[in-house]
């Protein structure tokens, strides 16, 4: 009977698109989220859970505590909106499990307000993108020649004594070596911001 039902979960289902989660300290909800983390096992269960989504027995196997105890844990993280069932396996005896999965990629939680944490993450994301793109023109108006139209043939161009994306410092390509530069400005004002 066992070869009937599935004991391995759809990678599909427990994999599915989680994101960012912050919660400010003051919100209702963050009593009962720091509650059900509170405890040394109950850190344990949600930081294997970010590694793979498991069953209550895979859990308790890995983290050598009673299956009762992981019961009590995932229900207090379920309430708290941390983890959630994603799939349903079946054990070799015919028993329904069920796998659980954290609910977000990330957790933030916040002391005062988040929407300024929110807005510099997204500017930074901005900034990113532009040196990304940025640097991608460096690098295209570095490989190409510049072309006169009207000087002959004969005459050496411009765009000849230039070589074509010429290594800076012996090892990188133009666009690359802006953009880590770029990087370094950017780190720069980050320190510089969170150090005021």
């Amino acid at each position: 009977m066992s070869g009937l039902l599935p004991t391995d979960s759809d990678p599909e289902l427990v994999d599915e698109e989680r994101g960012l989660r912050v919660v400010q300290l003051e919100d209702a909800d963050t009593d009962r989220l720091l509650g059900s983390l509170s405890s040394e096992t109950a850190r344990e269960l949600f930081a294997s859970l970010h590694e793979e989504p498991s069953t209550a027995s895979e859990l308790s196997d890995r983290i050598d505590t009673s299956l009762q105890n992981v019961k009590h844990h995932l229900s207090n993280l379920q309430e708290a909106d941390l983890v959630y069932v994603a799939d349903t396996r079946y054990s070799s005896k015919g028993r329904e499990m069920k796998v659980y999965a954290p609910s977000d990629d990330a957790l933030v939680v916040c002391v005062g307000d988040s929407s300024s944490l929110l807005d510099s993450i997204e500017d930074l994301a901005g900034a990113v993108i532009a040196l990304l793109v940025g640097s991608v023109l460096v690098q295209w108006w570095f490989a190409t020649a510049v072309l006169d139209e009207t000087t002959p043939e004969s005459l050496p161009r411009v765009g000849d004594s230039v070589t074509a994306a010429e290594p800076v410092f012996g090892f990188l390509p133009p666009g690359v070596a802006f953009f880590a530069g770029g990087l370094v400005v950017l780190g720069v004002l980050l320190a510089f911001h969170v150090w005021r």
